[in-house]
């Protein structure tokens, strides 16, 4: 597969051959779907955990005398009408957390590029550099692209200026291939990557 690549000022440089195997398969939307709830189930490992009525403290002592007292003939202060009581139905602190394969983790990443690609949602700039730390010059050289919400992936060598500059664009996110995932792909419109990063990115994807 061919695609074109273009610098910073939206002028096409050169073509470039991706590796149909890592961006042109007809992607699998459920594969992706259950990388991205592995991925947003990490921020939250442990679900809420409430005592029940055997493992609160508390007296099991008769509340009241038996007859005559105006009230329930409660047992115990354990129970959970009682404000210092158990939960009648506690939550358990289950791991929230789903298994998911090292495999299907690769096999989600590759059908998440495929997805962007057949959105034509991947741009690929020659060198994601610029001179200056400047918020506002980025932001239109990124105009000039029509990349409004991007997830931006540079190799592992990143340029300094270019990852300040980007720090206050609300609907941009700037990485390194190291932290390439399936959510991010998904959560912004277009994927932009230098061409280091592409290679970068098909030897991982492509990795036993």
């Amino acid at each position: 597969m061919l695609v074109d690549v273009h610098n910073l000022d939206g002028k096409k440089i050169e073509t470039l051959e991706l590796n149909d195997a890592v961006f042109n398969l007809e992607p699998n939307s459920e594969l992706i779907a259950s990388v991205v709830q592995w991925r947003a189930s990490q921020k939250y490992p442990f679900r809420a955990k409430t005592l029940n009525r055997s493992e609160v403290k508390g007296t099991t002592q008769r509340v009241g005398k038996q007859k005559g007292g105006g009230t329930a003939r409660h047992g115990s202060k354990k129970a959970n009408i009682f404000r210092s009581g158990g939960m009648a139905h506690s939550l358990k602190g289950d791991r929230a957390v789903k298994n998911l394969s090292r495999k299907a983790k690769k096999l989600g990443l590759i059908h998440a590029l495929s997805s962007k690609m057949k959105d034509n949602n991947i741009i690929l700039i020659d060198d994601l550099k610029i001179k200056e730390v400047k918020t506002s010059s980025l932001k239109k050289q990124l105009e000039k692209l029509n990349i409004k919400s991007a997830f931006i992936i540079e190799s592992e060598k990143p340029d300094n200026n270019f990852a300040l500059s980007s720090r206050n664009l609300k609907e941009v996110k700037y990485t390194t291939t190291d932290g390439v995932n399936v959510f991010d792909i998904i959560k912004y419109e277009k994927l932009v990557m230098s061409k280091d990063a592409v290679m970068s990115i098909e030897k991982k994807a492509l990795s036993v």
